[in-house]
């Protein structure tokens, strides 16, 4: 970093000088340009301020293209963030030197070390690390281990791998060059390298692989036998299914190795895992039942929205039916409403607390969109603690019967029921008393959905408020927007 120190103008000293009173919120821009303030300072100061509205990696890449920018932003920054400006800028030590902080370096000097490796991606820095995790002395702060785990992953795949929970959108790209070194540590004796090496190893998706995660599965250590059930289940292959399909009913398994095969053949279509996932849809755990949910969902079973319903009615479990009500919803099955309906209409009759189950029936019936829900709805929007999103299901779902109560809660105190009301009229656009509600709706910020509305709605009694929507929306868009408005003069204003 000397050369960009070295290289830093009285712009720059001075910029620096001012740049802590900015982010202590003593002074502003505004009031340092008030002051006379050069040019180049202001700019340098608006320059560092814009990192708090980006993303900090492309923040730190733009500022290292300006040394002065640099220069006075770098002694205000984490170790972190000065590893990545300075491999941005060219500036940070070569590998080795980085290697050497690691082993006895101050947490600053490990931090900016592990971080400046991450985002160099040195492939030959991943073996050094490996013997670094396995060779950590059990008095290390928990925060080194775990940063040093991030380090190997960010070089090796680019990133975290995905949650095995989490269906990955786009699998991450294991290099063939690591192959050989992660293999070799699989076979280490420390738990925690063995789990690391499965794991990436795992993202690459490889059958030839097989006879390791396999074997590893059976690991006394729970942490690496989850991590080769994983890793088997990202296998597109049958000996792999097979294998996790055999965990589901070996006595010795924990709970949370037969969810991995449960939830991995669930995601691969095979339905061994039916049974297994249902009783996890039911658990006490909200992260297993959501996890339970998505496996079912893609595991495309016949009796899935019976058991889901079943589930989602038996009112002694209703505390944790939530996942079941959501995948009703998800489903669209014909079992879908009847449950849905019979449950929110028995919460309701009970004055039941499952908030979340009454929350999920209301939010769900909207995404169905069946007009045989709204009279349980039209009741649930008399419950304070489901108004609004009761309001929101019934705007969803539309017709003559609904128009009624959107006219109706459209001036309520809750600003939350105001807006869920404005959606729900948004979507007459032919009718007069929605367009004079909207009209009544629309404020600042001029909500688009709204100034849309009352644009194609033609309504001569819309032309005030589009008027002072074109002149004073503080979105561009939104003024443009307001400008198309013609009136259509056989539209009759609302009685």
């Amino acid at each position: 970093m000397e050369r960009v120190q070295g290289g830093a103008g009285h712009a720059a000293r001075r910029a620096a000088q001012l740049y802590g009173a900015v982010r202590a919120g003593e002074t502003d821009v505004a009031r340092l340009r008030g002051r006379g303030e050069p040019r180049r300072v202001l700019g340098l100061l608006e320059f560092a301020g814009q990192g708090r509205r980006e993303e900090r990696g492309a923040y730190l890449r733009r500022l290292a293209a300006s040394p002065d920018a640099a220069a006075m932003v770098r002694p205000w920054l984490g170790p972190a963030e000065r590893g990545h400006l300075d491999v941005a800028g060219g500036w940070a030590p070569a590998v080795p030197p980085l290697l050497v902080k690691l082993p006895r370096g101050t947490e600053d000097e490990r931090r900016y070390a592990l971080e400046a490796l991450a985002v160099k991606r040195p492939m030959e820095a991943t073996g050094p690390l490996f013997g670094l995790l396995a060779a950590l002395a059990p008095d290390e702060p928990s925060w080194y281990p775990e940063l040093i785990e991030d380090t190997v992953s960010r070089i090796v795949i680019g990133g975290q791998p995905t949650s095995w929970r989490r269906t990955p959108r786009t699998d991450p790209v294991l290099p063939g060059a690591c192959v050989p070194m992660l293999l070799r540590q699989a076979c280490q004796a420390v738990p925690r390298v063995r789990r690391l090496a499965l794991t990436l190893l795992g993202c690459g998706h490889d059958p030839a692989h097989l006879g390791l995660f396999t074997a590893a599965a059976g690991d006394p250590d729970r942490g690496v036998a989850s991590a080769a059930l994983v890793a088997l289940g990202r296998l597109d292959d049958s000996t792999a299914r097979d294998h996790l399909a055999a965990v589901l009913t070996e006595p010795s398994r924990s709970l949370d190795e037969r969810e991995i095969a449960a939830v991995m053949l669930g995601r691969a279509g095979d339905r061994r895992a039916f049974e297994t996932l249902v009783l996890l849809l039911n658990h006490r755990d909200g992260i297993r039942n959501a996890s339970a949910a998505e496996a079912l969902a893609r595991l495309g079973d016949p009796r899935t929205a019976r058991a889901a319903a079943t589930l989602a009615t038996n009112r002694l479990r209703i505390a944790y039916a939530l996942a079941a009500v959501r995948l009703l919803g998800r489903m669209r099955a014909p079992e879908s409403l009847p449950a849905l309906t019979s449950t929110l209409t028995w919460l309701l009759d009970e004055d039941r607390t499952a908030q979340q189950a009454a929350a999920g029936c209301v939010e769900e019936l909207g995404r169905l969109g069946d007009a045989r829900a709204v009279p349980v709805l039209t009741r649930a929007a008399g419950d304070p603690r489901l108004r609004a999103a009761a309001v929101d299901s019934l705007g969803r779902i539309g017709g003559p019967d609904v128009l009624g109560v959107l006219l109706g809660v459209a001036s309520d105190e809750d600003g939350d029921v105001r807006a869920a009301a404005a959606r729900g009229l948004a979507r007459y656009e032919d009718e007069p008393r929605a367009t004079a509600a909207l009209a009544g709706l629309c404020a600042l910020p001029y909500p688009r959905r709204i100034v849309r509305a009352l644009v194609r709605s033609g309504d001569p009694a819309a032309a005030p408020v589009l008027a002072a929507v074109r002149d004073g929306a503080p979105s561009a868009a939104t003024r443009r927007l307001a400008g198309r408005f013609r009136p259509d003069p056989s539209r009759t204003a609302a009685p």
